[in-house]
């Protein structure tokens, strides 16, 4: 989806655009850890404002990516509105708020699908899991001298666990006392 800016300021009528397109090639090679990507389904208009045009729109679709616990392929449904300015490289942008996604275009040349394919790389969440990891129906995974444990297991090891470097030490006082007596 690429359009031209002056030809969108042109436009006296909202463009009204509805696409299916297929990032999956630019998704797995830019993000680390997207394995796959539905065809990912964007509704919207753009329409002139002033000196800028605003484009919004809705996109859904699904990729996949890796759990942040286990590494297994999770699923993860995108559903989730785009709301940005074009303006012409230069232009006054005090009229626009901290709150508006203001993007200069160069060379008078909108990559709009660049835009949604980078919106969908700020909605991958931090940490992910799959629905088996989230309920906790799936063991933590361990390896060779190393396990993850959950929050509440590591509070209750930490309470019941002695450094074995000062095990010694809580004698010391019990011997102290008895030769004072």
């Amino acid at each position: 989806m690429n359009w031209s800016l002056s030809d969108l300021m042109k436009h006296r009528e909202p463009l009204h655009f509805s696409e299916n397109l297929d990032l999956k090639e630019d998704l797995v090679n830019r993000s680390f850890g997207v394995s796959d990507a539905s065809l990912i389904k964007v509704d919207g208009d753009a329409i002139k404002d002033r000196d800028a045009a605003l484009v919004t729109a809705k996109v859904t679709g699904k990729i996949v990516v890796p759990s942040s616990r286990s590494l297994k392929p999770v699923d993860l449904d995108l559903d989730f509105s785009i709301n940005e300015y074009y303006v012409v490289e230069g232009t006054n942008l005090d009229r626009f708020g901290p709150e508006e996604t203001v993007l200069p275009v160069k060379d008078d040349r909108i990559d709009f699908s660049r835009a949604v394919a980078d919106n969908i790389i700020l909605q991958i969440p931090m940490q992910i899991f799959s629905p088996e990891e989230e309920t906790g129906n799936e063991p933590m995974p361990a390896g060779k001298d190393w396990e993850v444990v959950s929050e509440e297991d590591k509070e209750e090891k930490k309470i019941n666990h002695v450094d074995p470097r000062l095990a010694k030490l809580k004698d010391l006082f019990k011997s102290e006392n008895s030769e004072s007596k």
